[in-house]
């Protein structure tokens, strides 16, 4: 039965061999089929295409401009096919094709190259992407990426597999020279300018969500798209800002010319997953999952108890 596409892989196939054979009675002997199949399958293939792909009164029959094109496509479907088919059945499945990952940049910088050390183990092609993380969520449900680590849960929706990466507390962020009270943002707020994340970003929205449930009405005078320029302004002394322990190690702590203190209560915290589309993954999901944690372990908590001590027991990477 022909498909949607107006071929298939053997009307693929059909048409390749009497291109390259010259004939239909060449293309037919080659594959075993009787001639009239193999013009009756070329017949079918113009009518579906709706264009004539074969130049009938050349000697050997030769393609048109659009069979040409078309002729090319067939080639690389079928090589395609061929190789799916030789892996499949020969069950060496065990690396996927290739691997799409979405992640929040703070990660990206804290543990990206061990990481995409681990996906190159286990696939023979992959594309890791960060930034516009309100975004990722989306391109995992539509499939445009096969896993993603953020904020969102994705809790919602049904059908995925969820592994928790890092739970991390949020922390106050002030100019170094800065010698008035700490735990009191009202207070705080008259004196310096909050800097905020863009709300576009979900680390942007946990802290706006944060500041409205407790009735903290800021003004919105300065928005900025990135860790970096957030905690630049904060160093210049140009204001104060609300951000994660990961978000500070992402920016390099040693660099910083900042003072870091306790969020006043009530605090808040920030839990970063990997999702996943369930099963399609096998075990690489999972494992992902724990070589993330231990990577955080290794490189990420270590130097956040050298600068951070008081925060380093509220990370959780396991």
């Amino acid at each position: 039965m022909r498909s949607g596409f107006g071929f298939d892989l053997r009307s693929l196939e059909i048409f390749v061999e009497t291109l390259e054979r010259g004939s239909q009675t060449a293309a037919a002997e080659s594959l075993g089929l009787k001639q009239s199949s193999v013009s009756q399958s070329l017949a079918n293939l113009e009518e579906a295409l709706g264009i004539c792909l074969l130049d009938r009164h050349a000697r050997p029959m030769e393609a048109t401009s659009a069979g040409r094109f078309f002729y090319d496509r067939a080639k690389h479907l079928l090589k395609e096919a061929r190789a799916t088919r030789r892996e499949v059945v020969s069950g060496r499945f065990g690396r996927l094709h290739q691997v799409r990952m979405a992640l929040v940049d703070s990660l990206a910088t804290a543990v990206g190259k061990p990481l995409i050390d681990v996906i190159k183990r286990h696939t023979h092609d992959y594309t890791v992407t960060t930034g516009l993380s309100h975004m990722h969520g989306h391109s995992l449900l539509t499939r445009h990426v096969d896993i993603i680590i953020s904020d969102d849960r994705l809790e919602n929706y049904d059908g995925l597999e969820r592994h928790p990466v890092l739970g991390e507390p949020f922390v106050l962020v002030l100019p170094a020279d800065w010698s008035g009270p700490k735990d009191n943002l009202r207070w705080l707020t008259r004196q310096l300018d909050f800097v905020r994340y863009t709300p576009q970003s979900l680390i942007g929205q946990s802290i706006e969500r944060h500041l409205r449930v407790n009735q903290l009405e800021l003004p919105a005078r300065l928005h900025l798209d990135n860790t970096y320029a957030v905690l630049g302004l904060v160093s210049a002394g140009a204001g104060w800002t609300i951000t994660t322990p990961l978000c500070l190690y992402q920016a390099g702590l040693a660099r910083l010319n900042v003072q870091i203190v306790p969020m006043p209560t009530p605090p808040l915290r920030r839990e970063l997953t990997l999702v996943a589309r369930r099963d399609e993954l096998g075990g690489l999901s999972s494992q992902l999952a724990r070589d993330s944690r231990r990577l955080l372990d290794r490189h990420y908590r270590s130097e956040v108890k050298h600068y951070l001590p008081w925060v380093q027991e509220e990370i959780v990477t396991e």
